[in-house]
């Protein structure tokens, strides 16, 4: 991955104020987030409809008759008893993304942080190798640059540089992902589509804090929301920003499976 504004640095070193913080019950906000942030929030990863038109999920929430909260999980808003089978979804679109933000989120994320740090030009960005990010960078450049390790094999490149350069970010496409393509499809791709499949694209981080450790961004992997710690006025600050969709949320807060008491199947 080229970037002109980012570097690879020594992820170890970077990151090891976080897991010390780190406790709590699995799926607790404070696995994923030091306890050391006076207050918390989840942003929910957008949904989208039967066209593809991005959807929060209070709206999914209304379309099924169910009640949007802090807690929610999808597979309890659209109707079903797991995170299972989503076939049987009362919801006619398509789920949330898992593992990142969608980039236009992000963007929108990036301007209310970027006031809530002393210094915006110097942020560090956690790429989770879970997430082959490995692939978008050469053996060469990794060398020298430990990763940093957190909980339950969640293990990061870093790198460092302004807030602002999170759109330089890209993630190179993978030829077998090209490959499998073709091969399984019904009909031949074009050259357009094989160029448009075969170039990077824009890709989101799992991890972002500023130098000064004022807040931290993680969108865990196998989770559909995003959740950030910081200050209270960082946190109203997301709460009441349009185009977020985004709930107050307390160090014990759960995103696992079960957490959604309210609407029981």
């Amino acid at each position: 991955m080229q970037a002109d504004d980012l570097k690879l640095v020594d992820g170890a070193q970077a990151g090891a104020w976080i897991e010390p913080g780190l406790g709590g019950e699995f799926g607790a906000v404070t696995l994923q987030i030091p306890e050391v942030f006076e207050s918390y929030a989840r942003v929910f990863h957008p949904a989208s409809d039967s066209e593809w038109n991005p959807v929060t999920w209070e709206e999914v929430a209304k379309f099924c008759g169910t009640t949007p909260h802090h807690e929610m999980q999808w597979h309890a808003i659209v109707g079903l008893p797991t995170y299972g089978d989503l076939s049987t979804s009362k919801w006619p679109g398509q789920e949330p993304n898992t593992g990142m933000l969608d980039v236009s989120i992000l963007d929108l994320l990036c301007e209310v942080l970027a006031v809530h740090t002393d210094d915006p030009a110097h942020c560090l960005f956690g790429l989770c190798v879970i997430q082959c990010w490995e692939d978008s960078f050469s053996k060469r450049e990794l060398r020298g640059h430990p990763l940093l390790r957190l909980p339950l094999g969640r293990d990061h490149i870093v790198l460092e540089g302004p807030l602002a350069a999170v759109d330089q970010i890209v993630e190179e496409p993978r030829g077998s992902v090209a490959f499998e393509f073709v091969k399984e499809g019904s009909k031949p791709i074009s050259d357009d589509e094989r160029a448009a499949l075969l170039a990077p694209s824009r890709g989101s981080p799992n991890l972002i804090w500023p130098e000064d450790h004022s807040w931290l961004v993680v969108s865990e992997v196998d989770f559909d929301s995003t959740l950030v710690g910081g200050s209270t006025e960082l946190i109203e600050a997301i709460v009441a920003s349009p185009g977020l969709e985004a709930w107050q949320v307390e160090p014990r807060t759960s995103l696992a499976e079960g957490a959604d008491k309210i609407n029981q199947p």
